[in-house]
């Protein structure tokens, strides 16, 4: 079973599903995205505060589901966002739940669209350093690190619940990503688990590496696991249907994304392989130290009673 269809049969609920486009795989989701066909709104109505002092304008698509919108001035523009719609799309394929992100035409006129998250509330309502939400954060920064989204704050992430009440973090906002880049703007520290930022944005996550300290490789191993899973088919692909809309060349600018996406997923595999030991080298680990308390405790009682 891939992540996606795990986080699917953990949420559950249909309508939900369907919301986040969760039964559907992410090329499928790519062709849908292309196809997209919003209409301005004159109610605000659905817009959040936050997004409306920012300019975003109300939309709806042909199922009356609710999304934000902002004119975009240029083809460049355009071409940003729809590397935006590229992370979003590789956040879907990880099992990473996250509001649809793309970048359209509304009546001849150039927009950058994300869906709504209904219903939901920020993150930092609720104590983050608590499970479910640490481990789900703890995950979400191998997403960041790779998309070079040096600024995750508690206003990208929501909290949305399911109908047995179960909560799930939805990532917002791909306005800091960088797929572009050529260069590691994100490297790891060697001397412990960390990292070190080009950009002194405030945060990479809401975790701090202290956070980060007595967890085993399992507890990334799932999300390592679904960004090793995309195939090189499959980032070219949709790589290509989203630059495909823009009139700078698509084939390029896929073969740009995907080297740089690939590059960068070997590097944060490599370097979170080398931090964090497997459990079972970690409770040899805890055992061999124990025998060595015990054996050093044993010789000082042997020379004392010389």
């Amino acid at each position: 079973m891939d992540e996606r269809t795990a986080l699917a049969e953990s949420i559950c609920d249909a309508d939900l599903l369907e919301y986040f486009y969760l039964d559907v795989d992410v090329i499928t989701l790519a062709r849908k995205l292309n196809e997209l066909e919003l209409e301005l709104v004159e109610s605000q109505e659905e817009v959040p505060f936050n997004a409306q002092v920012k300019s975003y304008l109300a939309a709806v698509d042909d199922r009356g589901d609710p999304w934000i919108v902002k004119p975009a001035a240029s083809d460049e523009e355009m071409r940003f966002h729809r590397s935006c719609m590229v992370a979003y799309l590789i956040d879907h394929a990880t099992g990473t739940l996250a509001a649809p992100t793309t970048a359209i035409k509304i009546g001849g006129k150039k927009f950058r669209a994300t869906k709504v998250v209904k219903r939901s509330v920020q993150i930092s309502s609720y104590n983050y350093l608590e499970s479910p939400f640490i481990g789900i954060l703890r995950a979400d920064l191998i997403n960041r690190w790779i998309f070079f989204d040096e600024d995750r704050n508690p206003n990208n992430y929501l909290v949305i619940t399911n109908s047995k009440n179960r909560p799930f973090v939805v990532a917002i906002d791909y306005d800091k990503a960088d797929l572009f880049s050529d260069q590691m703007k994100i490297t790891g520290q060697e001397e412990k688990f960390g990292w070190k930022r080009t950009e002194k944005t405030r945060f990479l996550t809401l975790l701090r590496p202290e956070n980060f300290t007595n967890l085993s490789i399992e507890d990334f191993e799932a999300r390592l696991r679904a960004f090793a899973a995309i195939s090189d088919e499959t980032l070219h692909e949709i790589s290509r249907i989203a630059f495909s809309f823009c009139s700078i060349d698509p084939e390029a600018q896929s073969a740009l994304l995907v080297a740089n996406i690939k590059r960068r997923r070997e590097y944060v595999d490599s370097y979170f392989r080398k931090m964090f030991k497997s459990a079972a080298q970690m409770d040899t680990g805890a055992i061999n130290e124990e025998y060595a308390a015990f054996g050093k405790s044993f010789l000082d009682m042997h020379n004392k009673k010389k």
